[in-house]
C-alpha cells in the first residue's frame, strides 16, 4: 500500500520569502554597511564603528544570545531588505551550517583582529592610532561580511549568518551567560503556548532566516533552546495557529500552566486510508478518510462539528496541514472528510493534489479546535463563510438542522466572488428546506447578469441585519474576517 511517507519535499520549494523587517532598525540599518565598509577607506575613523559593534554583540550576546543578528545587525538588514528579492532562496549548504566551518571562520576572524591590533599598538598614544585602527577594522568589515556575505545572500539571504564570526562572538558570550546563569531572567526564546496546539505545519521552519526547525525541538518548558536562534520573531509573526511568542523561562512556565486546552484534549494520531476523492470544483477536492487502518489500536478521531484535523503531507521534512472537517455524515465514527482547495503556489495543496490517491494510507491527528464548535445553549446563531472557509459549516449545519438544542434560529451567510464559486450549495439549500431552524443566505460580490440573489460582500448583508442577541461564528479568508469584524464593531 502506498503511503504519504513515500513522498519527500523538494528543498527549493520549501523556504518562503516573507517579511522580516518588522522595525525601523531592521528596515533601514543596512545603509550603514556601505557607509562604514567603503567610507572607512576614505574616513578611517568610521571603521571604529566596527569595534563598537563588537562590544554591543558581546553585551547583547551575554544576555540574549544572537539577538543582535536578528534585530540590530546592519548586514542582517541588508540581506533581508535588499538581497531578499534577488536571492534564489535555496537550502543553505550543509558546509555553511557545520560547527567546524563556523568556528574556523571565527578563529580566522579573531586572529585577523588581533594581528591588526598588534600592528597599530605601537602607535598607542599617538594621534594616528585611532585612524589606523579604524581603517584596519573597516577593511575587515568590508572583505568578509560585506563582499562575501552579500555574494552568499544570492543563494539564501542569511547564508553568511550560518558562520558569521560576529554571530559566533555573540554565541561565545551567550554560553558564558548560561554558565554563570546571569542571563536567565533576560533570555527570551521562541516559546509555544502548548505543543498540543501546534499544527506541525513547518511554517516556522520555512520562514526561519537561518533555517532552524522550532516545531520539532521544543523542550519540556515549551521553549526552543537552539543557541543558533537569532530571536528575530519571524516565526512568531507567521505562525498560522498564532501560538508562538518570545518569552523568558519564567514567562514560558506561566504560559504553560495557564493555557486552556479545551478542544485539543482528545488529539491523537490515527492512521487512515483515503477511501474516496471527489472533485467538487476545478480547484477543489473532497477527500474522505476511513479510519479502520488503526483497527489494531482502536484509535479513531472523535470530533465535534466545527473542529479540524491535521493531515501529514510530507515525511522528510515532517509537515502536516490543518483542514476543517467537512463531513456531510458527522455521525459516522469510521469516516471523516476534508475539502482542499488547490492554491497557486500552494506548497501543501500541490502535494495533496499531485500525490494523494484513493487507497493511500495517511497519518491524521485530531480533533483540534474549539472556536467553531457551536454553543447550542444560544438562542440565535449566525454563521459567516467565505470561499473555502465554508467547509467547517457543512457538518455544523447538518448537526444544527437535526439537533438544534436550544437554538431557535440559525442563519448561514455565505459570500463568494462569482456565483460559480459556491461549494456544497445544494446541500445547504436542502438543509434550509428541511429545517425549521436553519436559513441559508447567499451573496455574490461580482455577479453575472442572470444572478437574482444578494450582491456585494458579506459585510453589505450584515448591515441589513439586527444582530442583537446573536452569537456569531465565521471562517474565511483573512480580508473577509477583518472586514466583518470592522463592520460588527461599527454596528
Amino acid at each position: 500500500m502506498q503511503t504519504v511517507t513515500d513522498k519527500t519535499v523538494r528543498p527549493a520549494q520549501f523556504y518562503l520569502k516573507t517579511e522580516r523587517t518588522f522595525t525601523g532598525i531592521r528596515k533601514y540599518s543596512w545603509v550603514l554597511v556601505p557607509i562604514v565598509a567603503f567610507g572607512s577607506l576614505y574616513y578611517p575613523l568610521l571603521g571604529l564603528f566596527v569595534f563598537a559593534i563588537m562590544l554591543v554583540i558581546m553585551g547583547s550576546g551575554f544576555f540574549q544570545g544572537r539577538y543582535w543578528c536578528g534585530n540590530l545587525c546592519p548586514h542582517g538588514s541588508l540581506f533581508d531588505k535588499v538581497s531578499m528579492s534577488a536571492s534564489r532562496f535555496i537550502k543553505i549548504p550543509r558546509i555553511f551550517k557545520s560547527p567546524v566551518t563556523r568556528w574556523v571562520f571565527f578563529a580566522i576572524y579573531m586572529f585577523m583582529f588581533f594581528v591588526r591590533l598588534a600592528r597599530v599598538m605601537p602607535l598607542w598614544g599617538n594621534p594616528e592610532f585611532m585612524g589606523k585602527f579604524g581603517m584596519l577594522m573597516g577593511k575587515q568589515y568590508l572583505v568578509m561580511p560585506t563582499v562575501l556575505g552579500f555574494a552568499l545572500s544570492m543563494l539564501n539571504p542569511r547564508s553568511w549568518c550560518s558562520f558569521c564570526p560576529m554571530g559566533s562572538l555573540g554565541h561565545v558570550f551567550y554560553k558564558l551567560g548560561k554558565v554563570t546563569k546571569l542571563n536567565h531572567g533576560f533570555d527570551k526564546k521562541v516559546t509555544i503556548a502548548s505543543t498540543d496546539k501546534c499544527h506541525k505545519c513547518a511554517t516556522c521552519a520555512r520562514v526561519c532566516p537561518v533555517q532552524l526547525s522550532p516545531f520539532q525541538n521544543f523542550d519540556g518548558n515549551n521553549q526552543f533552546n537552539s543557541e543558533l536562534c537569532i530571536r528575530c520573531g519571524t516565526c512568531v509573526a507567521n505562525c498560522p495557529a498564532n501560538q508562538l511568542q518570545l518569552a523568558t523561562a519564567k514567562e514560558a512556565d506561566y504560559l504553560k500552566q495557564t493555557t486552556v486546552l479545551e478542544g485539543y484534549e482528545k488529539r491523537t494520531p490515527v492512521r487512515a486510508v483515503i477511501e474516496k476523492i471527489e472533485q467538487i470544483s476545478p480547484s477543489v477536492r473532497e477527500f474522505t478518510f476511513r479510519m479502520d487502518a488503526d483497527r489494531n489500536t482502536g484509535r479513531k478521531i472523535e470530533y465535534a462539528p466545527g473542529q479540524f484535523v491535521l493531515i501529514k503531507v510530507s515525511d522528510e521534512p515532517e509537515m502536516y496541514r490543518a483542514y476543517s472537517i467537512s463531513s456531510r455524515t458527522p455521525d459516522d465514527p469510521d469516516r471523516l472528510s476534508v475539502t482542499v482547495q488547490k492554491k497557486e503556489g500552494g506548497y501543501a495543496s500541490d502535494i495533496v493534489f499531485r500525490d494523494f490517491t484513493e487507497g493511500m494510507q495517511v497519518q491524521l491527528e485530531g480533533p483540534m479546535g474549539r472556536d467553531l464548535v457551536v454553543d447550542k445553549k444560544a438562542d440565535k446563531v449566525l454563521f459567516i463563510g467565505g470561499g473555502i472557509g465554508i467547509t467547517p459549516f457543512v457538518p455544523i449545519v447538518k448537526d444544527i438542522s437535526e439537533n438544534p438544542g436550544r437554538i431557535t434560529k440559525a442563519v448561514l451567510l455565505y459570500g463568494v466572488n462569482r456565483e460559480g464559486d459556491f461549494l456544497y450549495d445544494s446541500f445547504f439549500e436542502d438543509a434550509g428546506k428541511r429545517s425549521d431552524v436553519f436559513e441559508y443566505v447567499r451573496t455574490v460580490a461580482w455577479p453575472g447578469e442572470d444572478w437574482k440573489g444578494n450582491t456585494g460582500f458579506v459585510t453589505e448583508s450584515l448591515k441589513n441585519m439586527d444582530l442583537k442577541g446573536w452569537k456569531i461564528y465565521m471562517c474565511g479568508p483573512p480580508p473577509m474576517v477583518k472586514a466583518v469584524l470592522r463592520t460588527l464593531e461599527e454596528m
